[in-house]
């Protein structure tokens, strides 16, 4: 079977999680599901709007929200199916994972509690961000300890203190992380691009691991004039929604662009549950911008590679079931071999439950060295190239 290696799932037990740690949760506000999918999905937008043409967190939660709090009205069981089966929250089980994973084959798997991080959007206090960062992180390596190395934490880090975050990322490669979550927008007006961002990339190179843009941390400006086109709930969660993709371009292009990239070649990009559809067009044009012309206006292109080399030597992506990630053969095809990655983002509804079945049909007829890139071998070089293969 070929080897695969799961870069994105989750144990998400909501508010579980801080059991152990209950003078902290006595620090913590209540957190609102809704307020938090609201802020994510369309929040951007909604905060450029006026106070008063704003349509109330109510009206702007998403039907499905309702469907997975048990809270929805008798006329919407029917949209409650869709659901059955796929948790957003669920009890975290190293053991009822490891026998699921067995049954799908994958070797290695990537886990993320987004549980502590949710609080980082309603707290204020520095102080108190990162030790609820901290905190939830040791929870979750604690839920995968004992898995044989098979099941690894997803680092979380607060990034207004670059110290202490990197501090952070060093004591959980201690406790088997790999990965580390990382934010899709400028922090305190600086560019994750900027030469002082470096220390963190090199700790992660140093280290082994993978920075990963993972939905929900994509974060956009959006002009006034958007925010003012409607107060139609519906017309502004679907426009939010429609600009995922957005933040990843821009993030990858100021990395390119700044030379974060050619300062750091071991660096690895992982862009998770913002789809893939887009990365065709993306590494086609993004060439167009160190041209001669080009350069008249944006610049001296400096350095040895072209843009689109350094796309396709750092940044990594996983797709998801449908939209504009399908046909996933014809995305892969115009793509360099290693630029999509396996994930099954289990066990969230926009996973896959089943993902061996799903891409035996999705990826019939691809040639067996690519799929095995695909499954996991491009992830295991991304780790191999800085000196600590997984």
């Amino acid at each position: 079977m070929l080897r695969t290696i799961d870069v994105d799932a989750h144990f998400e037990p909501g508010g579980e999680w801080l059991d152990p740690y209950p003078e902290l949760a006595a620090r913590l506000p209540a957190l609102d599901p809704g307020a938090l999918a609201v802020r994510t999905i369309c929040g951007d937008l909604i905060e450029s709007m006026p106070a008063s043409d704003r349509p109330s967190y109510a009206e702007l939660s998403p039907p499905g929200l309702l469907a997975l709090f048990a809270q929805e009205k008798l006329d919407e069981k029917d949209r409650r199916k869709e659901f059955e089966g796929k948790n957003q929250f669920q009890v975290a089980n190293a053991q009822a994972r490891l026998k699921w994973m067995d049954a799908q084959g994958i070797e290695v798997q990537n886990i993320i509690c987004l549980a502590g991080v949710n609080y980082l959007t309603f707290v204020e206090d520095l102080g108190l961000r990162q030790t609820v960062v901290r905190a939830c992180n040791d929870w979750l390596a604690d839920q995968c300890d004992g898995s044989g190395g098979r099941l690894l934490p997803v680092t979380a880090l607060d990034y207004m203190d670059l110290e202490w975050a990197v501090a952070e990322l060093e004591r959980m490669r201690h406790r088997g992380s790999r990965m580390v979550l990382i934010p899709g927008a400028p922090i305190d007006g600086r560019s994750l691009a900027h030469p002082a961002w470096d220390r963190l990339w090199r700790a992660l190179t140093d280290n082994g691991m993978i920075a990963m843009l993972h939905t929900g941390f994509e974060r956009m400006s959006f002009a006034p004039g958007w925010g003012n086109m409607s107060a139609d709930a519906t017309l502004l969660r679907q426009f939010g929604s429609s600009f995922r993709h957005v933040t990843p371009m821009m993030l990858i292009s100021a990395l390119v662009f700044g030379g974060t990239f050619e300062r750091n070649p071991a660096l690895t990009l992982l862009i998770a549950e913002l789809g893939c559809g887009w990365l065709p067009f993306f590494i086609r044009d993004i060439d167009d911008r160190a041209t001669p012309l080009s350069q008249l206006f944006l610049g001296e292109w400096k350095n040895p590679m072209k843009p689109s080399d350094y796309v396709a030597r750092h940044v990594r992506a996983t797709p998801l079931s449908g939209g504009n990630d399908s046909p996933i053969l014809r995305i892969m095809d115009d793509l360099p071999q290693d630029m999509i990655v396996f994930s099954s983002d289990f066990p969230h509804f926009e996973g896959f439950g089943d993902p061996r079945a799903y891409y035996a049909d999705a990826l019939a007829g691809l040639p067996n060295d690519r799929r095995a890139r695909f499954f996991g071998g491009a992830v295991a070089e991304a780790y191999a190239r800085m000196g600590d293969p997984i």
